[in-house]
């Protein structure tokens, strides 16, 4: 017995499809254009023509921030894609031009790659695993961490908790961090190179909320967040006569607003404005527990 169903024409879909086609299309093919600046910025950087670098990163700072007016999306969840590029690219620019003073050194082991490579792998390492100084913080005890293992302990524990009653705020919340660990670890057994270490820690393992936020959750930004919130206030402060103790928990406590800002922008065309403040309250609350831990004798993971 055939089965086989008809192919569908592309002239049979509802308008609504094809106009998000037509908007992704326009969309991704006008955030190219911040992208190729982004790259050739850091390109001019490398070679040492810092006026044309300075030139090319405000030109795609611009370049980014224009996209959503001159190719608009629709859809909701598409459009939180294109805030996500928008807020990583403008991330990306303010962490180099932040560093442009201290030159990234390549540590990737063997011989140094050309300029044109290391001005791409500079723009695709969200944490420049090749390079140093970087941000990457691994615990002893994963320094011989076995990502795959850990992916299929997590999906386990995920999947166990999917046939729990759904209408429980716990579980939810629980669902949601093993949804995040689960798509960005495979993301990262796919893209990562063999050296890289892990992008997650075993989210069961954190007995606190600076060891859950510095080791265990991932700290693919980590370099924007020290760079752009923790090191301006963390060293900027003291210079006014903010004591260093003060300087160091607004430094924290900005990296947490920083967060707390990306998410809401990246976010905010699929939720309400009340779950938009639940976002930042959550990533300030967090912030202000981190540093209420440290005060009282808890760990201390940022310097």
């Amino acid at each position: 017995m055939n089965i086989s169903l008809p192919p569908v024409s592309l002239a049979d879909l509802p308008p609504a499809y094809n106009q998000l086609g037509h908007e992704l299309v326009k969309a991704t093919a006008f955030l190219l254009i911040p992208t190729e600046l982004l790259y050739f910025s850091i390109y001019f950087h490398i070679k040492g023509f810092q006026k044309v670098y300075q030139t090319l990163t405000f030109l795609s700072l611009g370049a980014f921030w224009l996209s959503p007016r001159v190719a608009p999306i629709s859809c909701g969840p598409a459009q939180c894609l294109q805030n996500f590029a928008i807020a990583i690219g403008s991330m990306k620019l303010l962490d180099i031009f932040a560093r442009r003073h201290s030159t990234r050194a390549y540590t990737g082991g063997g011989r140094k790659p050309a300029d044109w490579l290391l001005s791409l792998m500079i723009l695709t390492e969200l944490r420049y695993e090749s390079f140093t100084p970087n941000h990457i913080r691994v615990p002893r005890n994963q320094e011989n961490f076995n990502e795959p293992l850990q992916l299929a302990i997590h999906v386990g524990v995920f999947t166990i908790l999917q046939s729990l009653p759904q209408n429980i705020p716990t579980i939810l919340a629980f669902e949601v961090q093993l949804s995040i660990y689960i798509l960005w670890t495979s993301m990262q057994l796919l893209l990562r190179y063999k050296s890289s270490p892990a992008l997650f820690g075993p989210l069961y393992l954190a007995d606190s909320l600076s060891g859950f936020w510095s080791e265990t959750w991932h700290n693919a930004f980590a370099s924007p967040c020290t760079s752009l919130a923790y090191q301006p206030l963390r060293y900027g402060l003291p210079k006014y006569g903010v004591p260093i103790w003060m300087a160091r928990s607004l430094g924290i406590f900005g990296a947490f607003g920083l967060m707390a800002i990306f998410h809401a922008y990246a976010l905010a065309p699929i939720l309400s404005k009340p779950e938009i403040t639940r976002i930042c309250q959550f990533f300030l609350l967090n912030g202000i527990a981190t540093v209420a831990e440290a005060a009282c004798g808890g760990r201390r993971n940022i310097g």
